[in-house]
């Protein structure tokens, strides 16, 4: 999240793509519509095996501890325990949620792109339910592998449709993903 200050100095550093509207009198403060140009700058390895031994010897940003289920957020970096008690809190409405669902509340504002790094497959989780996008590492042959028995490569061509439906917030008519209701992720 950015504070007043941080918005002013986007809206004056990139003068194109920031364009104040003119409110309501009855209305109290400035609208502005920016343009958003989403990146995912986490994914950075092209070998699946070089860009997971960076995360190796990593720890939670909340409980310091080395995740059972060691899990990546691709629009910030964060580095997450999925499933696991240890960062689990109650949020707004008094619900038990997982580190993963609060993550997801605050960075993608209930839209966030996750990548588990265990198995290499990319989870998108929105506004309450989950889905399971497929991975953006493939082996030789064009397949995924999610026992990372074999060396895996980025896929361009997926990494571009991942980045083109977060962008557009695609995500729900993408008939091939199967939502389900998150219970604690």
């Amino acid at each position: 999240r950015t504070g007043p200050e941080g918005f002013d100095r986007l809206v004056t550093s990139n003068p194109s793509e920031a364009v104040e509207l003119s409110v309501p009198h009855r209305w109290r403060g400035r609208l502005f519509c920016v343009a958003y140009r989403l990146t995912l700058p986490v994914v950075t390895g092209r070998v699946y095996q070089k860009f997971y031994t960076q995360f190796v010897h990593a720890r939670c940003t909340v409980c310091n501890t080395a995740p059972a289920i060691p899990t990546l957020c691709l629009l910030c970096g964060a580095f997450l325990c999925c499933n696991s008690e240890c960062c689990r809190r109650r949020d707004d409405s008094g619900q038990i949620v997982g580190e993963v669902t609060q993550h997801a509340q605050t960075c993608g504002f209930g839209t966030c792109i996750f990548l588990q790094l265990c198995n290499s497959l990319v989870h998108i989780v929105a506004d309450g339910f989950i889905a399971c996008w497929g991975s953006l590492y493939l082996d030789g042959h064009g397949e995924e592998d999610y026992n990372l028995a074999r060396p895996l490569h980025i896929s361009e061509a997926r990494l571009q449709q991942l980045t083109q439906s977060a962008r557009e917030v695609t995500f729900d008519f993408e008939s091939r993903l199967k939502w389900k209701k998150v219970i604690f992720v």
